[in-house]
Order: C-alpha cells, then sequence, then structure tokens
C-alpha cells in the first residue's frame, strides 16, 4: 500500500472523531465555578428540545422525605425568633456517615424538623439515607431536571411566570444523590492536590465550591442551578442577566432564595453563587428577603 495514501486515510479517520467527538460531547457543571468546574454525568440535549429523559434517575419509593431510624433520636434543640432546627448529638464517628474521610468535616446530623427548612452545610448533614420525593421541575427540556416534589412544584409556577416577563430560568442542575456527590467532591480534591496543595487544604478550598457528601442542598432536592438560553453552564456572569434580576424581585414569591449572596460568604462559608436558588416555602423565603439574613442567620446556627 502506498504509504502517503495510508497517512491521507488515517489523518481523515482522525478528523472525522475529532469532529464527531465535539458534536456529540457536552459539560454540565455541578455547584461551584468555572475554575473548578467538574463534568456532570447527566445526559444533555439543546434545552427547548422534545420530550424525552436522557438522565439516569435514581427512583423514589417514599411519598414525603424519610431518614433513617438511627438519625431519628435528638438531643439539643436551638430556637430562633422564627423557626427551630435540631441537631443530633452522638460520639465519634456515628456522627457523620463519612467520619474521617474529610479533616476538617466533621458536621453534626441535621434532625428534620421541617423538610423544607433544613440546614446543610460543611457543619449540618443530612441523616444517612436521607431521600426526598422527586419529581420533574420543567418537563419541556430533555435532561428533566428534578427537585423535591413540593420544590418542583412551586419551581414549574416560578418558571412560568418569569416566562410571561421574558425569563428563561432554565433548570441546570437539581437533585443528586450522595454517591454523586461523594464523586464531585473527591475529584475536586484530587484536582486541587494536583495543583500542589496538600490534602487538608485541597478539601477546605473544595467546600467552598461544593458541599462534601450528605452536605449538600442538591441531595435534600431544594436547591437548583440556573442558567439561561444559550449558556448550558453555571457562571458568575448570571448575575448581570435578566433572569437574575427577575429572581432577585420575584423568587420569594415562589418560595425560593438565593442560598448564596456574595456579602454572606463569611456566614455561609461559600463563595458567591448567584445560580443556586434554594427553596424554603413562601413565608420564610418573605421573612428572609424582609430581613436581609441569609438560611444560617435566620435560624440561627452559624
Amino acid at each position: 500500500m502506498n504509504p502517503k495514501r495510508t497517512f491521507a486515510a488515517l489523518a481523515l479517520i482522525l478528523l472525522a472523531g475529532l469532529v464527531l467527538y465535539f458534536a456529540f460531547v457536552r459539560r454540565d457543571t455541578p455547584e461551584g465555578p468555572i475554575l473548578t468546574a467538574l463534568p456532570d454525568l447527566w445526559v444533555t440535549t439543546v434545552p427547548g428540545a422534545e420530550p424525552g429523559s436522557t438522565a439516569a434517575k435514581e427512583e423514589s419509593t417514599s411519598a414525603a422525605p424519610t431518614t433513617s431510624k438511627a438519625a431519628t433520636t435528638t438531643k439539643a434543640t436551638t430556637k430562633s425568633s422564627t423557626t427551630k432546627t435540631t441537631t443530633t448529638k452522638t460520639s465519634g464517628e456515628a456522627a457523620y456517615a463519612f467520619a474521617g474521610a474529610y479533616e476538617g468535616i466533621e458536621p453534626a446530623i441535621t434532625a428534620v424538623t421541617d423538610p423544607y427548612l433544613i440546614l446543610v452545610n460543611r457543619h449540618y448533614a443530612l441523616p444517612a439515607g436521607y431521600q426526598p420525593a422527586l419529581a420533574v421541575c420543567v418537563p419541556v427540556y430533555a435532561e428533566k431536571r428534578e427537585m423535591e416534589r413540593t420544590a418542583a412544584a412551586q419551581y414549574k409556577k416560578m418558571y412560568d411566570a418569569a416566562l410571561k416577563d421574558g425569563a428563561e430560568l432554565i433548570p441546570y442542575s437539581g437533585y443528586r444523590s450522595t454517591q454523586r456527590q461523594k464523586d464531585n467532591f473527591d475529584r475536586l480534591i484530587r484536582t486541587n492536590m494536583d495543583r500542589g496543595l496538600t490534602r487538608v487544604q485541597a478539601i477546605n478550598i473544595a467546600a467552598q465550591s461544593i458541599m462534601p457528601p450528605n452536605c449538600s442542598e442538591h441531595e435534600a432536592g431544594l436547591a437548583m442551578d440556573i442558567t439561561r438560553p444559550g449558556v448550558w453552564d453555571v457562571r458568575d456572569d448570571f448575575k448581570g442577566t435578566k433572569e437574575y434580576k427577575w429572581l432577585s424581585d420575584h423568587a420569594f414569591e415562589f418560595g425560593f432564595i438565593l442560598r448564596y449572596p456574595a456579602h454572606k460568604a463569611d456566614i455561609t462559608l461559600v463563595q458567591s453563587e448567584p445560580w443556586h436558588w434554594r427553596y424554603v416555602g413562601i413565608e420564610h423565603a418573605t421573612k428572609m428577603r424582609d430581613s436581609g439574613q441569609c438560611l444560617e442567620e435566620y435560624l440561627g446556627r452559624y
């Protein structure tokens, strides 16, 4: 065979492979800024495509959020002027399903007294086995993003209202399983360590943009990362969009709050995430908007 023809044929095959790769491979980023973006495992298509689930779903069999039996006993209660949350106080590694796995991360377990006011962050974790009842937020999108069913229904109402005002609140990343959250967190730790950080430094920096497993609002089905037409990603410039402006003015009317505002980073311990909106219910969202409090302040736990 002519060597030149062989080389040309191989070059054409390689070029065709590259074209197919960039034509069909998409990135879908969970929590966090672009600097630390991680690939999402959902298969995605262009928003607005014909309905048809392309996501690997985790089925929920319960009618409401449930907890494992081992996590239902509480020993400490803290009250704020508006509501209360309780946390379990157990000894040793039983307090956290991933105890010892992440240096400096040893959260208490949040008991579910109100499923829509659950506080989960690097200091408070969901009970092991917690599983919300799920529903698709906006069926028109092929990705079929899910939230806890009441939160999903309210998101759909909010989406419809915004659409009438010319803002399209595309649901980008909703419910995540604990295993997926762990995989994302571990991957970011490895990425940070590859940049020369120690493991402790890598964990602390990772927790500023992605919560450890059992510590994410996405696992509770109460958070949605929102994007807009033409941008299949989460980016800081979302803050300058009409979608963000609409959310800032109206999200509380549907029970949603901006979870990580920039001026509250010293309390939430999470950098600004203008795309991350959390369902707490209309009453509490309205009170938080009027008081200017973030969730930690509202619940008196920070």
